[in-house]
């Protein structure tokens, strides 16, 4: 019953996704950002109440989910997913980075960390036996650096505002990025903290925001000449981590693990 309802709650995200699309191709000038047609209030009312959708779906989940500390083939193949994405994104980056500043320049080395720490982190889901990704979450703490400085960015630099509902739209997606990846961090290297309805909140929103509707909107972009390799790609490891945050959502939805016993 509690994965049926996370089910749902993630089939609504598609399809949030999909009208997002049908709304951006019919009804948004993507030069300026700025809606044609139809209410402003009722894009961000759609989104509002997607979201608490996920949040009233989260209070369903285990609070020490059983899953986490247990062998997860898909959690583990959609981290290197996202570590081979976070690679190309950095490495591909590089050599204009360089050129184009520090900040560009430490953003793509942040990229590069952050691949590393989600192919160790699948490494250690795809294990036969549960085990911790590295012998200290150090590596974890800079594995979210990327995502830290990448929604600084996108806050400061994109030229967002309520009216302009796309920019808007990406600081949301890299915030929620974020979250679900500092709330991982937790889950990986303490299994048995209560983080469970946490992480299938973030989870659901990471999915809701970076895969069903920045990834479309960036493939609507690149498909009219607007947005370029590497944002598309950028998208492309945004959507693959709210991937993982589904998977994630659907393992908090498991059974609970046992209360741990209280020190004598």
């Amino acid at each position: 019953m509690k994965r049926f309802a996370t089910c749902l709650v993630l089939l609504v995200a598609v399809m949030t996704g999909a009208a997002h699309w049908l709304d951006l191709v019919n009804f948004t000038d993507l030069t300026t950002g700025f809606a044609t047609a139809g209410p402003l209030w009722a894009r961000y009312a759609v989104g509002g109440a997607v979201a608490l959708l996920c949040a009233a779906g989260s209070l369903l989940a285990a609070r020490r989910p059983a899953g986490l500390w247990r062998r997860g083939p898909v959690q583990g193949l959609v981290s290197l997913a996202c570590g081979l994405a976070f690679a190309a994104l950095g490495g591909s980056g590089m050599l204009a980075a360089a050129r184009q500043g520090t900040t560009e320049l430490l953003q793509q080395l942040l990229y590069l960390v952050t691949a590393l720490w989600f192919v160790l982190l699948g490494a250690a889901r795809l294990s036969a036996r549960p085990s911790l990704p590295t012998g200290s979450a150090v590596w974890g703490i800079a594995g979210t650096a990327s995502l830290y400085l990448l929604t600084v960015v996108r806050f400061i630099f994109k030229p967002s505002g309520m009216v302009r509902v796309p920019p808007t739209l990406e600081v949301f997606s890299a915030l929620a990025a974020l979250l679900f990846a500092t709330v991982l961090l937790k889950a990986a290297y303490l299994p048995g903290a209560a983080c469970g309805r946490l992480l299938s909140l973030t989870g659901c929103l990471a999915f809701l925001l970076c895969t069903c509707l920045e990834l479309p909107q960036t493939v609507c972009y690149t498909l009219m000449g607007q947005a370029d390799r590497d944002r598309l790609l950028l998208s492309a490891c945004l959507a693959l981590l709210g991937l993982l945050g589904a998977a994630c959502a659907l393992t908090a939805a498991g059974e609970e693990a046992p209360e741990p016993e209280a020190a004598a």
